[in-house]
């Protein structure tokens, strides 16, 4: 029985980190572009995005712990969506720098 109060416990602190880090990953991005920082992409901002993406499939399992999994998710796929269609846009203004 302790087993299952573990398992689930620790399926739902993988849902609340999935949620923190799209929170901080979402941070980032706003920061980075509103201060008009170049972001690279592909560093350890869209590992953050991936692991948050993986945590939140995982923490998917428990039925406790699967709103927070579908929260990280969300977080995160707006973040993918959304960088994606930020550069969709910037490529049709001006697609020679």
């Amino acid at each position: 029985m302790e087993l299952g109060t573990i398992k689930s416990t620790v399926l739902q602190t993988m849902g609340w980190l999935s949620v923190v880090m799209g929170l901080i990953s979402l941070a980032i991005l706003n920061i980075s572009l509103l201060s008009e920082y170049d972001l690279q992409i592909e560093t350890r901002f869209s590992s953050l995005v991936v692991t948050s993406i993986i945590i939140g499939v995982i923490s998917l399992v428990n039925k406790k712990s699967r709103s927070l999994g579908f929260w990280g998710l969300g977080i995160s796929m707006f973040i993918i969506v959304f960088v994606f269609t930020i550069f969709g846009l910037s490529w049709t203004v001006a697609p020679f720098p």
